[in-house]
């Protein structure tokens, strides 16, 4: 449901427009697929701290996997939840995703 975004992440190289285009294409999709449309904006939101960050900043190797694996940890949390999940699942992940963006 949502994997397509990560995949297109991956193939793009996982650059700062490559995450900037993950999160146009999300935020594209809410108007479609309004179920769906607080993951999705969650998603956008991940994707665009990343480029608020590391937009003209150095992004080591180190940083770049990581938060490569933290947006697809997030990315298939959502999807697990929402292609299938009941209801509390998907509050559920979507209340975790939040957590995990919320500033500290």
């Amino acid at each position: 449901m949502f994997e397509s975004l990560i995949k297109d992440l991956n193939e793009a190289g996982g650059s700062v427009r490559a995450y900037d285009a993950c999160g146009r294409a999300a935020r594209a999709r809410i108007t479609g697929e309004p179920r769906n449309a607080a993951a999705l904006l969650l998603i956008s939101y991940a994707t665009q701290r990343f480029v608020e960050a590391y937009d003209d900043q150095p992004l080591t190797v180190k940083e770049a996997a990581e938060e490569l694996d933290e947006i697809t940890q997030i990315v298939r949390l959502l999807d697990a939840a929402f292609s299938g999940g009941s209801e509390k699942a998907k509050l559920d992940a979507l209340n975790d995703v939040a957590g995990r963006l919320a500033p500290t």
